[in-house]
């Protein structure tokens, strides 16, 4: 008999989490355009640097969810599944930015497409993540959908299989570029980097499961937690000494993103109240479709309160430097679009479409 799918409710608060994480990530891009002349780019650097976790927060709630799919279907029943939640909205959504993106623009994300517009040019532009690069999600989490069936195979019996390719994926990863970024050396080759063991942030998406799956002891889950935390306090360290102290870059948000998995799972598991686990669960149903459709929700909320679209950068850039966009945007965006994602998901066709 198939094993029935017990609610987890901290999966449900940090699927918010990430998701908000997202919208502050995407609204704080003068961190990556903007220079010292901006007077809020300091603070877009500070949120990049504690909303950074966000897309890995998913890949580590899908290992958590779906290594163990065996005991509740069999693989033809997960690819099915997966098709039809991932796999369907991803080319629907993809035809509908590269359609947009010949008439209009939005940010960031969609490419525009206005002078190559063809058949022959979507399909070279979806192959090679061209249309809206933030879909770059897509092909990660499908990757690691691929690999499931062989990783599925250790989750119950050899769960120190996973833990060995997570330790790898953790050398490769992070402490050869912190190692290399200290010597000034790059240590890792095209023979190293490409592994399975190393690459499609599998890493994170078995260190999912096993947290789920309490692998970890306290101890060690103490200090996977202080060490994230560390990563974190340095990486600020870096933003407001200007990367003055170089030993304190060059490693990946790995243990940071894993850190704070760990505490938002330890925070929920203490709240006894019902309604605030169902309203994260409510929220939760609506992530992927904000995923999918915040840069449109952004395009329009700069249109309407700035009157200005990426068409005049150099006037975008000064929209980037308002605190009104960089702070009070994802809140609005989070608000309206769970509201408008969860409305949109009751008609059966939309929510075909829009996972």
């Amino acid at each position: 008999m198939a094993e029935k799918k017990k609610r987890l409710y901290y999966i449900d608060a940090l699927n918010c989490i990430a998701i908000f994480f997202v919208l502050v990530l995407h609204s704080a891009q003068l961190s990556h355009f903007g220079d010292e002349s901006y007077t809020n780019l300091q603070l877009a650097n500070v949120l990049q640097a504690l909303c950074i976790p966000a897309v890995y927060i998913f890949f580590m709630n899908s290992g958590a969810t779906l290594l163990n799919y065996r005991a509740r279907q069999t693989t033809k029943e997960f690819f099915r599944r997966r098709t039809q939640r991932v796999l369907v909205p991803f080319i629907f959504w993809s035809i509908c930015y590269y359609l947009f993106d010949i008439w209009f623009r939005a940010f960031p994300g969609p490419i525009d497409h206005s002078t190559d517009a063809s058949f022959k040019g979507f399909i070279n532009a979806f192959l090679n993540n061209n249309i809206n690069n933030l879909f770059w999600f897509f092909y990660t989490i499908i990757a690691l959908y691929l690999v499931a069936p062989i990783l599925s195979v250790l989750a119950d019996k050899h769960k120190d299989v996973l833990g060995y390719v997570v330790i790898i994926y953790f050398i490769v990863n992070d402490v050869l570029n912190y190692l290399g970024n200290i010597l000034g050396k790059d240590l890792t080759t095209e023979f190293i980097s490409q592994p399975l063991l190393t690459s499609s942030f599998v890493g994170f998406f078995i260190m999912g499961y096993l947290i789920k799956e309490n692998y970890f002891s306290i101890k060690v889950q103490n200090w996977l937690i202080i060490l994230g935390m560390v990563t974190l306090l340095a990486s600020l360290i870096n933003i407001f000494t200007a990367g003055k102290y170089s030993f304190l870059s060059g490693y990946s948000p790995f243990l940071y993103s894993v850190s704070l998995y760990l505490i938002v799972k330890r925070i929920t598991e203490h709240v006894k109240k019902e309604k605030v686990l169902q309203f994260f669960a409510l929220c939760s149903g609506a992530s992927l479709g904000i995923y999918i459709l915040h840069p449109l929700f952004y395009a329009l909320f700069d249109k309407i309160v700035y009157r200005t679209t990426i068409n005049d950068w150099t006037a975008y850039l000064d929209v980037l430097n308002d605190p009104i966009h960089i702070l009070i945007l994802p809140i609005v965006a989070y608000i309206i679009l769970v509201a408008g994602v969860l409305l949109l998901k009751r008609i059966k066709l939309i929510a075909k479409i829009l996972p």
